[in-house]
């Protein structure tokens, strides 16, 4: 089964959670005060930071640039990104709220609080925002989205690993993967994953074993791994499992190899 790389990440999200800076009301500014016009090219340091991994370089830059451009929407939507990135999915939900009111279409904030809801617990923003993205996907007015796969929800810690919980808007492939788990070690690596899939041969398993949910919307998702190098069927679900239930099964996989490895719940 391949891994389907064209998700609805925002800009320059990475796929692990760093270090915690020191608290502070980050996207909370000043009152407003006279300062020069602010010109694309003052972000020109922040993004070469943020594509070599000097993530708290370009944190700092970014703040600085909001500090003498109070509400500046790019800068806030930066420092959202690198906050989630950080483990402080509060602080950025301040920072992609400000992002949205001048950037209130923008595919890559509603992604940012599509993650910031899920990280801190809210699933009824989370789901909403699930929503939008979906229509934003299907509408035909937003290209970006378009163009992609499917939606990051949410990255937890499993011990010392990342998972990332990615949805895809249609399921993928021959196997017809509907949510993937990717897991990375603490640098960053791609170890491996866990996905969901219903495909073709275990739908008509599923009917033969019960008629009655021919017609209906209701699914058997295999849970596959896919591990250096090799795959294998680990259990399933039936029925109509929410992203919820999918993440408890990937939560309680992760915990029974790992009985010592705590795994981060939302705020």
């Amino acid at each position: 089964m391949k891994v389907f790389t064209k998700i609805l990440l925002f800009a320059l999200s990475p796929c692990i959670a760093l270090a915690q800076p020191q608290p502070r009301r980050i996207c909370l500014p000043p009152p407003p005060r006279t300062s020069g016009p602010l010109q694309n090219s003052a972000f020109t340091t922040v993004r070469a930071d943020l594509l070599s991994g000097n993530r708290q370089q370009a944190l700092t830059e970014a703040e600085a640039i909001l500090e003498a451009h109070p509400g500046n929407a790019e800068a806030s939507f930066m420092i959202g990104t690198l906050l989630l990135d950080f483990g402080k999915p509060d602080e950025a939900l301040v920072c992609f709220r400000n992002s949205q009111a001048a950037w209130s279409g923008s595919t890559d904030v509603h992604a940012g609080l599509l993650e910031a809801y899920a990280e801190t617990g809210d699933r009824k923003d989370r789901d909403i925002e699930r929503a939008i993205l979906r229509g934003y996907h299907a509408d035909g007015n937003h290209p970006t989205a378009a163009r992609t796969s499917g939606i990051v929800i949410e990255r937890f810690h499993a011990g010392d690993k990342t998972v990332e919980a990615i949805e895809y808007f249609d399921p993928q492939g021959p196997d017809h993967v509907w949510y993937r788990f990717t897991e990375y070690d603490d640098k960053g690596m791609n170890l491996g994953s866990y996905a969901f899939a219903a495909d073709d041969q275990d739908q008509a398993a599923y009917h033969q074993q019960h008629p009655d949910v021919v017609g209906s919307t209701l699914h058997r998702f295999a849970l596959e791994s896919f591990f250096a190098g090799t795959s294998s069927t680990i259990g399933a679900i039936d029925g109509a499992p929410t992203y919820d239930d999918f993440r408890t099964r990937i939560v309680s996989v992760l915990q029974a190899q790992n009985s010592t490895a705590s795994v981060s719940t939302p705020h």
